[in-house]
């Protein structure tokens, strides 16, 4: 799954049915007009504007009256869910952000709905916080000719890196595995920005070692349905490798995301799956980066998982690095 700004894939063409409102210019047919009303649970919203769409997902800018008698900004994503196993990935993205509700780093959920339609199938509505700074890797698209210096990766990677330790801290730990540039948000406060983690229906927890050949192929199916190629890890690459899929393989994925920060390029891109299997990559030579920060990228692409970090010693390191 996809952030905000580029929703999901979940379902069939023509979930959506045409409103009875006219839709406005470049959006595609089935969208909300603005100034059309929608009940998501127990919040009554405007749409604003139609923001973008995925496949089956489309996105809106939304007004949310507040307590103050005026309107806050928000961003509702509504999806058309073919099945109830789309569902179930629906309702994993709605009960993680509920669960990390309040956490600077993490888009915030506001509400949700979701009701059958009656051609078959479900309609879900999330609503969520509005980030003004748009998606990371948009802001990365602007900076081509000048790329990010090492203070603003340090700075985007330490907020990224705390969301995900917000998930790794709940009790059991909950993985993102879904961790990637395209997944992070940018809010601005005051002058500064908040980088924001989102994008939570993949998210899981850990998950044991395949004991027989049934089981690897369930772990497979899931992790390809669920992860992103270029950020798996050697244990999710190659799961009859008999390693539990945990909290390491989201540091392996911060690995590979620190890496695609720094070189706009990830590590593996090249080589493919053997090269993730064997952690085998090269720095380029340009742009220049502190060997902390490499490091840093190495201790957490190392190919064996106990030998990775946590993400407590990954934010204590950044601690180190940022001062």
């Amino acid at each position: 799954m996809t952030s905000q700004y580029h929703p999901s894939t979940v379902a069939r063409p023509g979930a959506f049915h045409a409103p009875h409102h006219a839709v406005h210019h470049n959006a595609p047919p089935g969208t909300f007009a603005s100034g059309t009303k929608v009940q998501v649970g127990g919040h009554r919203v405007v749409i604003e504007k139609y923001l973008s769409e995925g496949g089956f997902a489309h996105v809106y800018v939304v007004k949310v009256p507040n307590t103050a008698g005026g309107f806050d900004t928000a961003v509702l994503k509504r999806v058309a869910v073919p099945d109830k196993d789309a569902l179930a990935n629906m309702r994993t993205e709605v009960e993680t952000m509920k669960k990390l509700k309040g956490h600077r780093k993490i888009v915030t959920y506001i509400d949700s709905h979701a009701s059958q339609l009656k051609g078959g199938g479900y309609e879900v509505f999330l609503l969520m916080e509005f980030c003004a700074g748009g998606g990371l890797i948009d802001f990365m698209n602007t900076r081509l000719q000048h790329r990010l210096t090492e203070p603003e990766i340090l700075h985007i990677f330490s907020d990224v890196a705390e969301g995900v330790a917000c998930m790794h801290y709940l009790k059991p730990p909950l993985l993102h595995r879904d961790l990637k540039v395209e997944n992070v948000l940018i809010n601005t406060e005051g002058a500064s920005r908040v980088y924001k983690l989102c994008d939570f229906g993949s998210t899981a927890p850990p998950r044991p070692a395949a004991t027989n050949a049934a089981e690897g192929r369930l772990i497979e199916d899931d992790i390809q349905r669920h992860t992103t190629m270029q950020y798996r890890s050697p244990e999710m690459v190659d799961v009859y490798r008999r390693q539990p899929i945990d909290e390491k393989s989201d540091i392996w994925a911060l690995g590979v995301l620190l890496y695609k920060l720094c070189y706009y390029t990830t590590p593996f891109e090249e080589q493919g799956q053997m090269a993730i299997l064997n952690a085998s990559y090269k720095f380029p030579h340009y742009p220049p980066f502190s060997d902390r920060l490499k490091t840093l990228i190495a201790w957490m692409l190392k190919e064996h998982p106990q030998q990775r970090p946590n993400i407590y010693l990954v934010v204590k390191e950044l601690s180190k690095t940022a001062r």
